[in-house]
């Protein structure tokens, strides 16, 4: 059994007398007849007629949970029930029940709370993103913002306090309150087109990878059917973000040099200390003070001695040729293992 309820608001108006025109929502007959009742008793001919902008769909088929979605016309409400009533006939009905009932903030608290206790890399930067959505959306985001904080808080859970407190406040974010059905492409290319205007575009290409990821698992982890993913037709930012820059001979001729200085000053300690241990080795101290002064004389006269006898190895120096062949990344070098 389908039924459409109109929920939009009543109007009071008196012919000619447009200062006496007011709005009522749609479930206070008994204000409404009040103030009808006031203005006849004035000598006034009220007219109540109720806008057509919002509408209740309310589906209850047995064998199917209770459906109910808002919609702005009467027409898209018939539509949906036909919709639902064809899809449920051919078997294969789509239950949108969640989408229309839950905001889109709701679900990023949820995600936050489930899912990104799981990531691993991304953990930091994408709760940072989350939390400064929520933020930027309004009060409502604040709230509800404050309450998962005070939640980790019961569960003692420590957060990670953000390196840089400096960050660009978006204003185009209030469209996170929508119920996630609501979502459109166009909200997501607004909130696109503001960031583009204050951070770089790889930045926002991140923050949209970041949205993807949210909503692959709203759709298929958590199972919350969208008639429409308004993320499919979402254009990412296009920019070119490759380096075209190859250090000059000059520069690293000076790099090399420099570095192979540290390397041979770290064989010169070296040296030094073996050197000054073996001077010293008879000797008894009084106290740490005579120790720290003997050895620091003893390092200044066997210095030069050092500077001779040491042997360096080209450490950092065989490792900027290493880079500057390869053009590795510091990951990717950092994560290098003996075969």
């Amino acid at each position: 059994m389908a039924s459409i309820e109109n929920r939009s608001r009543y109007t009071v108006t008196v012919k000619n007398r447009d200062d006496l025109t007011q709005e009522f929502p749609f479930n206070k007959s008994k204000t409404i007849q009040a103030h009808i009742a006031k203005l006849r008793e004035q000598g006034f001919k009220p007219k109540l007629s109720q806008a057509e902008n919002l509408f209740l769909v309310r589906i209850r088929q047995k064998g199917y949970d209770e459906d109910q979605v808002m919609r702005t016309s009467r027409e898209e409400a018939d539509a949906y029930i036909k919709k639902i009533e064809e899809e449920r006939h051919r078997g294969l009905f789509i239950d949108y029940t969640a989408a229309h009932k839950t905001s889109f903030a709701t679900l990023l608290v949820r995600y936050l709370e489930e899912e990104v206790p799981k990531l691993k890399s991304s953990r930091y930067l994408t709760t940072i993103k989350v939390e400064g959505w929520l933020e930027d959306s309004g009060p409502e985001g604040v709230k509800m913002l404050g309450a998962y904080r005070e939640g980790l808080e019961a569960k003692n859970v420590t957060r990670r306090p953000a390196k840089h407190k400096m960050r660009e406040v978006s204003t185009c974010l209030a469209w996170l309150h929508k119920r996630l059905s609501e979502v459109t492409t166009s909200d997501i290319e607004d909130y696109i087109a503001e960031r583009l205007l204050s951070v770089m575009p790889a930045t926002v290409d991140r923050e949209f990878d970041i949205l993807r990821a949210i909503f692959t698992v709203l759709t298929k982890i958590w199972d919350i059917n969208l008639a429409k993913n308004p993320l499919d037709a979402a254009r990412r930012p296009q920019y070119f973000n490759e380096r075209d820059r190859r250090i000059p001979p000059e520069e690293e001729r000076r790099l090399i040099d420099a570095l192979a200085a540290i390397d041979r000053e770290r064989a010169v300690q070296f040296a030094l200390i073996s050197l000054v241990d073996s001077a010293v080795q008879e000797v008894e101290f009084t106290s740490t003070s005579a120790r720290k002064k003997v050895r620091a004389s003893e390092a200044k006269r066997l210095r030069a001695r050092a500077e001779q006898e040491c042997e360096p190895v080209p450490l950092l120096e065989t490792f900027a040729h290493f880079q500057l062949m390869t053009a590795a990344r510091r990951s990717e070098s950092l994560n290098l293992r003996q075969c």
